[in-house]
């Protein structure tokens, strides 16, 4: 059943399932025969959806930018240690997963940017334009806030599951750990971002937003 949190992440988001097929596993053998302009179009297929996780990851346009950047690079390096039974998009996945942990690491810890966790566009039934869009960016900024005190596992996990869409099964192959941790992480990543918005709305005036 959804939660509050689910209500907050989710609105606004076209949510796509991992494939449990790979599409792009042509394209990788294409790549490991030689095919250089193989990997100009592996880059094509998946650059937005790499730049979209470091994006929400990283929270920074031009960070999220230069960590895509350093993903490929990486990807070109190790591909020929690519397993092909594995899922390419999961492999590349963990790989922006490690590249954004190592860019947060040495940056300090960043806020996500308001618009990647909901629509501003969407407003609530009974509230005019403008008092829906003030209501709306401070509860996108309330969680913006909260994302950002989590750990890099739960926040990871938590996007991945909540905003990516992915399955508890995928997050877990992606990340490289048991279900069982991507169910901990989450829960945990869920409670303490409704404890942060529960006593940051008990704190403000009129309980707002």
């Amino acid at each position: 059943m959804p939660t509050d949190l689910d209500a907050v992440l989710l609105e606004g988001e076209t949510l796509a399932p991992a494939a449990t097929a790979d599409p792009l596993a042509q394209v990788v053998v294409r790549i490991l025969a030689g095919d250089l302009d193989a990997f100009e179009n592996l880059m094509a297929l998946t650059e937005a959806k790499v730049l979209g996780l470091a994006w929400r990851l990283l929270g920074d346009r031009d960070q999220a930018r230069d960590a895509a950047q350093e993903v490929f690079l990486r990807v070109f390096r190790s591909l020929e240690r690519f397993r092909q039974e594995e899922n390419l998009q999961a492999w590349m996945y963990r790989i922006t997963v490690n590249v954004c942990c190592d860019h947060a690491r040495k940056r300090g810890p960043v806020m996500a940017s308001a618009e990647i966790l909901d629509s501003p566009s969407h407003a609530h039934p009974g509230q005019d334009h403008a008092q829906a869009s003030v209501l709306l960016a401070e509860r996108r900024a309330l969680v913006r806030r909260a994302l950002g005190a989590l750990t890099p596992a739960e926040r990871s996990a938590l996007v991945l599951r909540d905003l990516e869409g992915f399955t508890t099964e995928a997050v877990a192959q992606t990340l490289g750990v048991r279900p069982v941790t991507i169910r901990s992480q989450i829960s945990s990543a869920r409670a303490k971002v409704q404890a942060f918005c529960a006593q940051a709305l008990a704190q403000s005036p009129g309980g707002r937003p």
